[in-house]
């Protein structure tokens, strides 16, 4: 178990872990895992706000506050490495698009807990493929999470600390993106995630064991253990397929076709410009309550520069696969059309209204079944 005087800050009694859940009960049970069960419920925990610094060995007690977390109990043996790891790394970050650790229990092998900030609307796989829950994920608000989830991985695969750790996720998918307050997303689940230094002469890591989903798997990194960030980026890019076609990547819509799922028949669209085929029916049909526009869905330009992003994010190998700086920039350009293409089109119900001095009789030019011009 862990050792680490420095975290000292962040341990949590177990005792105060069954309080707070009513020991586990099912009713605060919000989702289950590989190694265990995620709970939600009220906890205290450390308040990093009211602390300017931390030392482990001199102070006795730290400033606490009371939230609602999230708390995942890992009870498989086999998950204990991935608790090292996630406290390892995720001490390691802050960044707003990056999940926060809050606290943890290592009170004994069959207590290995793991307490985060609790992301109010779930994961993004939970509104892919559900019509109701796909009515919130806009165009506009698709690319914000896409740039979201960008940002975090441009963070981790950067400047994650001040000793300029490098990390690479190695299980980037829609399940690990969750979904926080104002739609923030946040990468999540850094339990197979691999750190090494900033200074290491080769950005490359030979792997002799191959983790993460198979659908969203670096094909270079399956087949030869080959791995960096570019194997983040592979995965990323099947994400943006995923929120592109409102489909998780495993659908059976696309494992009928190929067993690997989304990525080869995204990249067949692709290749032969029928994209559009697969894009998510919401999002062509979506229009502003508010505001009457003269056309649906998204801007194409902003579609096309979103797709050539996405398109080169799922190259077979490593080198030909965009830095997340360009998909960055790509997603921005992608953003800025939509923004600019919706502004364009749209009247606001005032102007209208004052044009038309409120829908007056003596402006009607013709009547309709439904409706009147």
């Amino acid at each position: 178990m862990l050792q680490w005087k420095n975290l000292k800050h962040l341990k949590i009694a177990l005792n105060d872990i069954e309080l707070a859940t009513k020991e586990f009960f099912d009713k605060y049970c919000i989702g289950s895992g590989a190694f265990g069960m995620v709970y939600k419920a009220q906890l205290k925990h450390f308040d990093s706000s009211n602390l300017w610094s931390i030392d482990g060995e001199n102070k006795c007690g730290f400033p606490k506050k009371q939230s609602t977390l999230a708390i995942k109990c890992i009870k498989s043996p086999k998950g204990e490495q991935g608790f090292n790891v996630e406290i390892e790394t995720l001490t390691r970050c802050k960044h707003e698009n990056i999940i926060s650790l809050l606290g943890f229990c290592d009170e004994g092998p069959d207590h290995m807990i793991l307490v985060y900030e609790l992301a109010t609307k779930g994961s993004l796989e939970d509104y892919l493929g559900n019509s109701d829950k796909m009515i919130n994920l806009t165009w506009m608000r698709r690319l914000k999470i896409c740039l979201d989830i960008a940002h975090g991985l441009n963070y981790i695969h950067t400047n994650t600390d001040q000793e300029k750790q490098k990390i690479i996720h190695r299980d980037i998918k829609s399940a690990n993106i969750l979904l926080a307050v104002n739609w923030v997303a946040k990468i999540a689940d850094f339990g197979l995630s691999k750190v090494h230094p900033a200074d290491q002469d080769a950005s490359t890591l030979n792997m002799n064991t191959i983790a993460g989903t198979n659908m969203y798997l670096d094909p270079e990194y399956q087949k030869f253990g080959i791995l960096n960030k570019k194997s983040d980026i592979y995965s990323f890019g099947v994400v943006l397929f995923e929120i592109l076609t409102g489909r998780v990547a495993y659908d059976r819509i696309f494992t009928k076709i190929d067993e690997i799922g989304i990525a080869p028949i995204a990249r067949h669209h692709c290749a032969k410009g029928t994209i559009m085929e697969v894009v998510n029916l919401k999002i062509k049909e979506e229009t502003d309550e508010h505001v009457f526009s003269l056309s649906k869905g998204p801007n194409q330009k902003s579609l096309d520069i979103f797709t050539k992003i996405a398109f080169q994010c799922l190259a077979m190998t490593q080198d030909k696969r965009p830095s997340i700086d360009d998909v960055i920039n790509e997603l921005k350009k992608a953003l800025y059309c939509q923004e600019n293409h919706k502004d364009s089109l749209k009247l606001s119900l005032q102007d209208i209204k004052l044009a038309s001095k409120t829908f007056n009789q003596d402006n009607l030019i013709g009547r309709g079944y439904f409706r009147n011009v």
